[in-house]
């Protein structure tokens, strides 16, 4: 698929670098010559200097697949978005805003494309550290209201030693699937007679509704988010007070800025807001810190993020989570124990994977570096023989039937229209 960005800037640069890595033929659009210099010199990319508001210039881009529309400007990504659709005739196109009225549905359903609101993806993704307290992260499969959690195993945990087909008995009980094991750096697609160990990242595919119910009977241990300390005020820090403001927790707004801590108090009076500096150990300890359930680091500098995680997690808080502007940082920071990094230049990708077709592959989009879920249609050989029997992908997560989606069995008959949710590993 050739996949065309218009705009050089953090988020261009992102997908433009990652979509090269893997083999996509990419165009990148630019008014900046410098921008674009830097990026062709290090990728083989396609740069085109010019307005994507010119229809001249995406004339020259007109046999692309796929746009990705990502300038520092909502009013300009969504004019160019008219422009794909109206003029050219784009069905696949993916727009950036920051504007919550320029995602709304009546937005998308005038321009018929996807608009991603990356304040409100990101938001979402701290949300889910409140909903599911046990898990490190969750990737939702939109539309068949099952999860991916990603889990670790601790030393203490039940789960530890056991081999997976050890757990048939629960898994009668409430349908999962261990779709991927991440060990000492690799990635495992796992069988029956995997076994899982201490410090072992499960990611274990099941209903979201009975995400919390799962975690008992796999006996992981939690407890539900009570008080969550806020550090520092960004773009993100409103949305997140106005979605936790309709939930039975306790807020806590930390800020050095008075002028913030005056703004936030006078919106928002379910939250106890106090003007001081993350960095004030005796000043956090004062305000109960070590009772917290979970930190949000949340500011626009990415290492006062990192810091302030860090500190709060010394200071015996149970979940520490930061906003982190650099992907290539994922690693590091939770090296040094920050348990939830979130990187929206990361959940822009992963709309972008979710339209990138090849291989008779619908949907696809990023767990981890190495794995990716597809879908595919259950081919006219394997009609009606049971999943077990059925060799069409590394491990079948759910089916897609008429009547709804369902996680796999065994013993599931594959039927015609049916269609298959699969983990595979990610070609290099």
């Amino acid at each position: 698929m050739k996949v065309c960005i218009v705009g050089a800037g953090v988020v261009g640069s992102y997908l433009t670098k990652k979509l090269s890595r893997e083999g996509f033929e990419v165009a990148v659009i630019d008014v900046d010559s410098s921008k674009l210099e830097v990026l062709s010199y290090n990728y083989d990319v396609m740069a085109v200097n010019c307005s994507a508001l010119d229809v001249n210039c995406l004339k020259s881009v007109q046999d692309f697949d796929l746009f990705v529309v990502v300038t520092e400007s909502d009013e300009k990504n969504l004019s160019i978005a008219l422009l794909l659709k109206s003029l050219f005739k784009k069905e696949k196109v993916i727009v950036r805003v920051s504007n919550k009225a320029f995602s709304s549905p009546p937005v998308k359903e005038f321009l018929r494309c996807e608009v991603v609101n990356i304040l409100s993806e990101t938001v979402q993704a701290v949300l889910n550290q409140v909903k599911y307290p046990f898990a490190l992260d969750v990737v939702r499969l939109e539309k068949e209201e099952i999860v991916i959690l990603k889990i670790k195993v601790s030393s203490e945990s039940s789960l530890a030693g056991k081999q997976i087909l050890e757990l048939s008995s629960i898994r009668e009980k409430l349908p999962f699937t261990i779709v991927a094991i991440e060990r000492e750096g690799k990635t495992i697609i796992p069988s029956g007679t995997n076994f899982i160990y201490p410090g072992d990242i499960l990611y274990i595919a099941v209903k979201e509704e009975d995400a919390s119910e799962l975690a008992g009977l796999l006996g992981i241990e939690f407890s539900p988010v009570k008080l969550i300390f806020i550090f520092g005020y960004s773009r993100f820090t409103e949305e997140l007070l106005t979605q936790l403001s309709n939930l039975p927790v306790k807020v806590r707004f930390v800020c050095s800025e008075i002028e913030k801590c005056e703004e936030i108090s006078g919106k928002f009076s379910k939250v106890d807001v106090f003007h001081g500096e993350f960095s004030d150990m005796d000043f956090l300890k004062e305000e109960g810190i070590e009772k917290a359930d979970l930190s949000i680091s949340i500011t626009e500098d990415e290492e006062q993020n990192i810091l302030s995680a860090v500190l709060c997690k010394k200071l015996g808080v149970r979940k520490t989570l930061a906003l982190i502007m650099h992907p290539e940082y994922e690693s590091i920071v939770t090296s040094i124990g920050i348990d939830v990094p979130v990187i929206p230049r990361k959940l822009l990708a992963s709309k972008v994977y979710r339209q990138l077709s090849h291989r008779k592959f619908i949907d696809i989009f990023e767990i981890s570096e190495d794995l990716e879920v597809v879908e595919i249609k259950v081919p006219e050989k394997s009609l009606n023989r049971q999943i077990k029997d059925a060799n069409l992908c590394n491990l079948i997560v759910a089916v897609k039937k008429k009547s709804g989606t369902e996680l796999a069995k065994g013993d599931t008959l594959l039927e015609a229209g049916d269609t298959l949710i699969c983990i595979k590993k990610r070609e290099n």
